[in-house]
């Protein structure tokens, strides 16, 4: 598919299952995204973390811009039935090209090839408000909300989302 990066130059995006080859990857783009502390990193950033989660029936999808992975979307399996969407990100000079939304079109594809019913995920609309604008844009339906104490901006309401597959 063929975008543009701030309307000055094409650019060739790709989408595509991942794996481990694409971790350390990934996790670059991870942490020039989210800008993780230390315990930020040991809890949400961890390369042998990651690995285990692929390896254990998750899913790597990368997007690449001219052959360079700009984002990422892991998930793993929680059931036989259901796959958590366990972190995500696109570089900011990458985000309105569509690579967010297409790496999880492949991902809901792949999870219906796979038999999976439902795709989970959480995220805090104080913090990620983009996220939780695509998540009600998509159909998800939020079955729990709880307050939790995020490092950078004090107490915050997380939303649990769910979306059926058909």
């Amino acid at each position: 598919m063929e975008n543009k990066v701030n309307n000055s130059k094409n650019v060739k995006v790709e989408i595509e299952i991942g794996g481990v080859e694409n971790l350390d990857d990934a996790l670059r783009v991870a942490r020039l995204v989210y800008n993780p502390n230390e315990e930020e990193i040991k809890k949400y950033h961890n390369k042998e973390n990651w690995r285990s989660k692929i390896e254990k029936d998750g899913i790597l999808v990368v997007g690449k811009v001219d052959g360079e992975i700009v984002g990422f979307l892991l998930a793993y399996k929680t059931t036989d039935e259901v796959m958590h969407v366990w972190n995500a990100g696109v570089l900011s000079e990458f985000r309105r090209l569509g690579i967010f939304s297409n790496m999880f079109e492949e991902l809901a594809v792949k999870c219906r090839q796979d038999g999976i019913k439902k795709i989970t995920l959480h995220t805090i609309e104080k913090s990620f408000p983009e996220m939780y604008k695509f998540v009600i844009n998509k159909g998800f339906v939020e079955y729990e909300k709880e307050w939790i104490e995020d490092d950078k901006v004090g107490k915050v309401e997380k939303s649990k989302f769910e979306l059926e597959l058909k």
